[in-house]
């Protein structure tokens, strides 16, 4: 399992085991019969080839004893280097800089190798510095903890095994860190060489079972979101987590797709990869944190790293997400608040919204936007979009109300379009396209259905996967982020969730990445915004892949199609697609 011990870090802790004094200086000779001082001052950290270097401002005062009093002969101030090497301690749970050469920097750049000052501050300095410590002995308690926790099916003598050989190896300087790795040796679980039996169908006390945990991964993982992100103000590292977490989301989706089994194998993979996805931008707030402070984040990075190693060995590890286990990472990421981050709720989260809607209103334009004044794509006019007291909450689009439904929804989708670009930007030649993307996904996702009639009843439109309504918002994908009643029961609150989701991905992902650069030109910001829509954020080039699924190539190729439709003013061929199957979502 990796470690990275970047050069900030390092300093933070040599600042806070060695300079740990009100003004941040140190005295590393202090000889009042020798009438000598020499102090130390603002260390800096970095790498040296293969060695770790420690640069520091120096301020001497030499002179000698005379009757009693000390006589000044010279004040020097310049600088000191020391290498050090970094070496693992006995037990291999710490490391230290086993020195190597120092020298004095004069003001004029030169080193001094000898004199009366390098006689007297070298072997202190040499010392002084070698005393530096890192002690990783609790984060790999940690470690061991969690272990226990996530391999169940070993006794405790074969645990205390694992526990007892986690030690500190191959530790090696690099440009941006000192590199070292966490080793543990672990046995595989013996297998029986038997045939292969039915697997019974799983009752409903373990569906229950299997929901109450993926629903605890999942709480889980919005939990460290938040809490990392509240840690900085750096909008491209509060940005990539929120990515990460909406990525993660629709891969739960899918993997809950997939028949049950009693291993759980999908669901664990999902959410150890998913934690695992956490761990560099983890490691750029955490820089904005000193000293211990900073080490305690390292438990829930390594912790992750060692899933992640572990679930890479197979079945044969025999590796579980126990409830356990969880309770632990949720302890190393805030002790005092587990069973809040353990708590599963389809409420709308507050904090969830704002990383949503920063995250809109932070991605700017990729182009001026001189003026407010554009030209609106129509279908109908602006009078009759916005015409007061018109509902179509609870309208089913059955075939002799379809002249007057689909007119409706048009004017809604039209006017959910413009209100979603008067409250964030976007360029202005690109403002046509998001408008016509609005009104082909609605087309693409639901036929421009919010409700069907299930068992004789006023229903909303549902896939198998939990998309629902108009936009087909999916409400594993944005629990938290949105109202589920109102998604559900809604048409308004359904198309402005999916109107601004759609924006989202076209203002972050399509326009940022340049896919209107590629073939195909402008009109491919709506293509990679549907993508990005259907299967998340990191499927947005997905519509230009050659090694994509055949089902998710025609998904592509379909809303392509509809898309052109819209775009000749032909979006009214949506009622093709209400034929005679009203009762279920759309092909």
């Amino acid at each position: 399992v990796p470690i990275d011990l970047e050069y900030p870090l390092l300093r933070h802790l040599v600042i806070k085991q060695l300079f740990n004094t009100p003004d941040g200086s140190r005295e590393i000779v202090d000889d009042p019969k020798e009438c000598n001082r020499i102090t130390l001052r603002e260390p800096e950290v970095r790498a040296r080839d293969d060695k770790v270097e420690i640069l520091a401002k120096v301020r001497a005062e030499l002179g000698i004893g005379f009757f009693g009093s000390c006589v000044d002969l010279f004040n020097w101030q310049g600088g000191v280097t020391f290498l050090g090497r970094p070496v693992s301690l006995p037990g291999a749970k710490s490391i230290q800089l086993e020195p190597q050469k120092s020298w004095l920097i004069a003001e004029d750049g030169s080193r001094i190798f000898s004199g009366r000052l390098w006689d007297a501050g070298n072997a202190k300095l040499m010392a002084f510095f070698g005393s530096f410590v890192l002690d990783l002995a609790p984060q790999l308690q940690t470690l061991g903890g969690l272990l226990h926790d996530v391999l169940p099916h070993r006794d405790a003598e074969q645990l205390q095994a694992i526990v007892d050989s986690l030690s500190l190896s191959d530790i090696r300087v690099d440009k941006e860190s000192v590199k070292l790795f966490v080793n543990f040796e672990i046995e595989p679980v013996a297998t029986q060489d038997t045939p292969e039996q039915p697997v019974a169908e799983l009752s409903p006390e373990e569906l229950q079972q299997l929901e109450a945990q993926w629903q605890m991964m999942d709480a889980l993982l919005v939990g460290a979101v938040k809490h990392y992100a509240a840690a900085t103000e750096l909008q491209e590292l509060r940005s990539k987590l929120l990515e990460i977490l909406i990525d993660s989301r629709y891969r739960l989706r899918d993997v809950l797709t997939e028949p049950p089994s009693r291993n759980n194998d999908a669901v664990r993979s999902w959410f150890i990869d998913s934690w695992h996805s956490l761990s560099p931008v983890v490691r750029s707030i955490a820089q904005q944190h000193q000293g211990q402070e900073y080490l305690l984040w390292f438990s829930a990075v390594t912790a992750g790293d060692a899933l992640y190693a572990l679930n890479q060995l197979g079945a044969t590890v025999d590796l579980e997400i126990s409830t356990d286990g969880l309770r632990r990472l949720a302890r190393m990421i805030n002790a005092g608040k587990v069973d809040e981050l353990l708590q599963y709720s389809e409420d709308v989260d507050p904090e969830l919204q704002e990383l949503l809607r920063e995250d809109i209103d932070t991605a700017a334009p990729d182009e001026p936007d001189s003026s407010a004044f554009w030209l609106h794509f129509s279908l109908f006019s602006r009078a009759y979009a916005a015409a007061p007291g018109e509902s179509i909450n609870q309208w089913l689009p059955e075939k002799d109300t379809l002249k007057s439904y689909l007119p409706k929804v048009a004017s809604l989708l039209e006017k959910t379009a413009d209100k979603t670009l008067q409250q964030h930007q976007l360029a202005r030649s690109h403002r046509e396209i998001y408008e016509k993307l609005v009104l082909a996904t609605a087309w693409q996702e639901s036929c421009w259905r919010q409700f069907v009639v299930v068992d004789k009843r006023i229903a909303p439109l549902r896939s198998t996967s939990g998309d629902i309504g108009l936009m087909q918002v999916n409400e594993r994908v944005w629990r938290g982020f949105y109202d589920l009643q109102k998604l559900r029961w809604d048409i308004n609150y359904n198309s402005r969730a999916g109107a601004e989701i759609l924006l989202d991905y076209m203002v972050k992902y399509a326009v940022k990445r340049g896919e209107h650069s590629q073939p195909g030109g402008i009109s491919n910001l709506a293509r990679a915004s549907y993508s990005a829509y259907n299967g998340g954020p990191g499927q947005v080039a997905r519509y230009r892949s050659a090694k994509v699924a055949a089902a998710h190539k025609k998904i592509d190729r379909l809303f392509w199609d509809k898309y052109q439709q819209v775009d000749a003013g032909k979006a009214m061929n949506v009622a093709a697609c209400l034929g005679e199957e009203l009762d279920g979502p759309s092909a």
